[in-house]
């Protein structure tokens, strides 16, 4: 067995003992049984749930299957002995609640994870069959370990992302601009910035830009400058424009100036012309640019 194929096997075993402990027996047995596996611990684990969801015969089968590969396993003896009083009518059935109130649970160690999943819904004059903890190799373990590293890493950085996004959008407000989050702070402006066919900006739009770019003087961030034009008769209803990636590539300047970053800081591409900034509002509005920041 692969390291990789013994983390799977192990964490199917982690799940399904999860699934037990919820009591969705049903999902626990699909899952087991999903792949064919003559592996002690799920076939064990696999009689232990078919027991706690009444299936007596599928659990006998499968302790059954235990003690074929397995002769001397306690879990299996135990179990099938306490099956066969059932069936004999020495041991009476009593409700799963009232069963669990009155004994333990067993505790089986998968993937490194103690998890308690009930034995038998019956009583019994016997102590509970206890399963034998299931190993974790060095190696699966290790690859558990840096699993488990990577993933609270990532979870780290995403929180640290998304508070420098929410620090970032409160400081880039202002007058004549809208500001939303996502997996950038996007800033879309109120009034249109260019004329009918230009490129350059307006006298207007200029200043709005320049006014809007003093917040970003002594920011460490990436700025993506996104041109927007309107679809004319005769030309196509979507895709980029040239006159779109002008205007991004116009504003990009201003914003450089006024804000004092070099002009590596700002990208330039062109949006579709299919989706404007602003819906149902007259054309001029959307001669314009939106920009979207993102920290360094």
């Amino acid at each position: 067995m692969t390291v990789f194929s013994g983390l799977s096997e192990e964490l199917t075993l982690a799940e399904a003992a999860d699934l037990a402990r919820l009591g969705d027996y049903a999902a626990a047995a699909e899952l087991l049984q999903r792949d064919a596996s003559d592996d002690v611990t799920r076939l064990d684990l696999l009689a232990r749930v078919h027991a706690q969801a009444g299936d007596l015969e599928q659990a006998d089968a499968a302790w059954a299957r235990v003690l074929e590969l397995a002769p001397e396993s306690e879990p299996a003896l135990a179990g099938r002995r306490l099956i066969a009083k059932i069936r004999s009518g020495r041991l009476r059935k009593r409700p799963i609640g009232r069963r669990l109130a009155a004994a333990g649970a067993v505790v089986v160690v998968v993937a490194g994870v103690a998890v308690i999943v009930a034995t038998l819904p019956w009583s019994s004059p016997e102590p509970a069959p206890t399963a034998a903890p299931a190993t974790t190799s060095p190696a699966v373990q290790a690859e558990l370990d840096r699993l488990h590293a990577s993933q609270s890493q990532a979870a780290e950085e995403e929180q640290s992302r998304q508070q420098k996004l929410t620090a970032l959008a409160a400081h880039l407000g202002g007058d004549g601009v809208q500001v939303t989050t996502g997996s950038a702070v996007t800033i879309s402006f109120d009034e249109g910035l260019f004329g009918p066919n230009a490129i350059s900006p307006s006298a207007d739009g200029r200043r709005a830009l320049a006014r809007w770019a003093a917040v970003l003087k002594g920011q460490d961030v990436r700025v993506t400058v996104i041109g927007h034009g309107i679809a004319v008769p005769g030309g196509p209803a979507s895709g980029g424009s040239s006159t779109a990636l002008a205007r991004a590539a116009s504003a990009a300047r201003v914003l450089a100036t006024a804000s004092g970053l070099p002009l590596t800081t700002f990208a330039i591409t062109s949006a579709d012309q299919a989706t404007p900034v602003h819906e149902g509002t007259n054309a001029a509005a959307n001669r314009t640019v939106t920009l979207e920041v993102t920290p360094r």
